[in-house]
Order: C-alpha cells, then structure tokens, then sequence
C-alpha cells in the first residue's frame, strides 16, 4: 500500500468514526443544530452515495467538507465564496417565463427566444440562485437553502401561473435551442440538490410533479434524436450542449437507459470536429474562436463528469486510430491558450478575451486536473489563481470538483 493509499485509508476511516458520533459535518458558523436538521448535508461516507444530477455525489461533499472543517485551500475560500453566494440567493426576486412576458402569438408558458432574450435571462438567473441554494444546502444542512431553491424551483416550473411547459425546445419547432440546453441543466442540478429536504411538503411544492416535468422535457430532447433534426448538421457545440441536457436530465431520473443513449452519441458524434491539434474546428473559426472553444469543451467534459459518477469512463474514451484519450487531447490542445491568449491565432471577437472569458475557462480544468494530476493542468490553475468558478452549471469549481485525488473517496 502506498503513502497516499494509506493516508486515504486514516481519512475514510476518520469520517466514518466521526460520522458514527453524529460530529462529521459541522462547519464552524454553519449555523445551528435546529437549522441543520434536514437530510441534506450527508454525514458519513457510503457505498451508494446521493448523486446529485451526476455532477457531484454525497460521498465527494463529506471528503471536501472534511477539508474545509481542516481549513485547507483550495477548498475552504471556495467554500466561503460559495456559502455567500447562497446567502445572497435567500433575497432572490422569483422569475419565470411568465413574469416578463412573451411574443405576439406564443403561449406565455412557453420558453421564448425573442431579440431581448427575456426568458434566457431569467433561467440564468434561477438557475445560479436554484445552484446556489442546493450546494449550500448539502454543504451545511441549512434548511432555509433549501426552503428558498423549492419556492424558486416551483415558481418556474410547477406553479400554475408561473410554470414554464415541459419542453426541450423553445417556442418554434427547431431543435437547436442552445438557450435551453446551457440553462435547464442547471436548474435541474440545483433541484437534485435539494430533493431531499423536508421542505418540499412545508412549502407546498410537488416533487413528484417536477419529476413528472423532467420526465416530458427529456422525452422531448430525446425526439431530435435520428429524425433528421440533429441526424447530419454540423456536429459542434449546439450538439454537445443538447447530450448535455440530456445527460443531465437522465440522471436526475436515474433513467440508466436514456444516460447509455446520450453516453453513446457523445462517442459516435462528440468529436467530430476534433483536430489533431486538439483545437475544435467548428468553435475556432467562429469570430470569438477562443471563448467558443472553451464554451465547447465544458459541454463535452461535464458530460464525461456524469459519466463518471455512474462508472462510465468517457474520459478515457478514444477515437479511431488513436491512443490517446480524445477528452485530454482537447484539453491538452488549448491548455496553451487559455493561459496566454496572445498565442491564440484566430478571433477572440469584438470585446477580445477578457479576464472573466479566462477565468471561466480556467475552471473547466479544475475537471482535467482532477482526471489526469498533470503539471501542465495545475498551471493553468495556478496561473489564473483559485477558486475558479463556472458560470454555466457548476459554479464555484475549485470547491466541488478540485483535485479529486486528494479526497480519497474512491
């Protein structure tokens, strides 16, 4: 047995211990024992942990949590940043697609894509606050979190005068609507977050009723499948995005068929526009080539992430002709660029590549990082400077998905 193995083993058995004494979890300032009573800050290491819309696990927040209680970095500043964000989501102001209503002739229910994008906006912003809320909640246990992410959760998608209609497209017939596929993902994990708190029958809100919803709108993603909607179009981002909804949708419901059907059209499809470079062909001809190839890239690996918690290996996963891993050679490929964007060659579009641009990509390599402990990953880390945070689905990055390997909860 090896240091680090060893090390792991003292760990895990430290958690179970401490776990068994009802001690493991409680984080100085979390707030008190009556606020902690809920079922959403997991106590004690388990053989089949939680998985929270397969982005994150039970098991992965009582390691993390260990660290922070231990004040280790990078953890304990994401999780400070994190446990602000959710304070600040408390005062969240509900919306919906309803609330700012819709274009001539579409059912105001319906999610809409209109020039001032109203409806994208919104979901935005519920998605961050539903997130928020739900890591928060598993972190501390705190019930009024998750109290608040079930009232956000219902307004958009249960409430009768507010509920957006369970579908995977937006008001017209196309199947590209990337506004829904980069925004319900979040939202989803949010409520996968919180789905096991009491508070679902205090506020009044139907859990069963929003499985039922995540149940029609995967339906409807899945019916773009081979019907000549995605079959032949330029396989880029818009396609990885949709298996990402998807993706995220299955695992909510725990539906392993659906989860194998998306597992699959990420490996038949996802890299079609792989260069041997290791750049994406479709995002780097684009005016702002940099951020769209960054924007391409999270869609492809937080799939592999759910992936991963279900004992799928799209990490590992290789293309035709090819040793090496198609994930890690795209990574590899703009690992240069994203910490110096003078090297890149192409558009970087009208605003350039800002500071935000950067630091949301660096994010994305908290997950190669963790895969693959490798120098050049960790300098990407290190040049931006942690906690690096997601601003499409996961959020503050470096507390739920930094240096997996250190956490020994394999």
């Amino acid at each position: 047995m090896t240091e680090r193995d060893e090390d792991g083993k003292r760990r895990r058995d430290l958690l179970r211990g401490a776990a068994s004494l009802g001690v493991a979890g409680i984080i100085a300032g979390c707030g008190s024992d009556s606020d902690r009573a809920g079922s959403g800050s997991p106590r004690e290491l388990r053989d089949d942990p939680a998985v929270y819309a397969g982005f994150l696990d039970a098991n992965e927040v009582v390691a993390i949590r260990e660290r922070v209680e231990d004040g280790q970095d990078p953890w304990k500043t994401a999780y400070d940043a994190q446990i602000r964000d959710a304070n600040r989501a408390l005062a969240a102001t509900p919306r919906s697609v309803v609330d700012d209503g819709s274009p001539a002739g579409v059912d105001e229910h319906r999610f809409a894509t209109g020039e001032d994008r109203p409806d994208y906006r919104a979901a935005i912003e519920m998605g961050t606050w539903v997130r928020d809320l739900g890591i928060g909640y598993v972190f501390t246990g705190r019930e009024r979190f998750a109290s608040k992410a079930i009232r956000l959760l219902d307004h958009w998608f249960l409430d009768p005068e507010t509920r957006m209609y369970p579908s995977g497209r937006n008001f017209g017939e196309t199947y590209f609507s990337i506004e829904l596929h980069i925004t319900l993902p979040t939202l989803i994990y949010g409520a996968a977050l919180v789905r096991d708190s009491p508070r679902w029958s205090t506020v009044g809100a139907d859990r069963e009723a929003l499985r039922s919803w995540v149940e029609t709108y995967l339906a409807d993603l899945e019916d773009g499948r081979g019907k000549q909607r995605y079959t032949g179009v330029v396989k880029n981002n818009i396609y990885a995005w949709w298996i990402l909804a998807r993706a995220t949708a299955a695992a909510y419901l725990d539906d392993r068929e659906a989860l194998t059907r998306a597992f699959d059209d990420w490996r038949e499809h996802g890299f079609d526009q792989l260069e041997p470079n290791g750049l994406l062909r479709h995002e780097r001809q684009r005016v702002d080539g940099l951020e769209y190839s960054v924007y391409g890239l999270k869609a492809l690996a937080f799939t592999a992430e759910i992936a991963r918690h279900y004992g799928v290996d799209l990490y590992g996963h290789t293309l035709p002709e090819d040793d090496v891993s198609a994930l890690l050679r795209a990574f590899e490929g703009l690992c240069p660029y994203v910490i110096d964007a003078e090297k890149w060659e192409w558009g970087t579009g009208e605003n350039g590549y800002t500071d935000a641009d950067r630091t949301a990509a660096g994010s994305v390599y908290e997950l190669a990082y963790s895969r693959w402990d490798r120098s050049e990953f960790r300098e990407v880390l290190e040049s931006i400077g942690r906690p690096l945070y997601d601003r499409r689905i996961l959020g503050w990055t470096t507390l739920t998905h930094a240096s997996r390997f250190e956490l020994d909860v394999d």
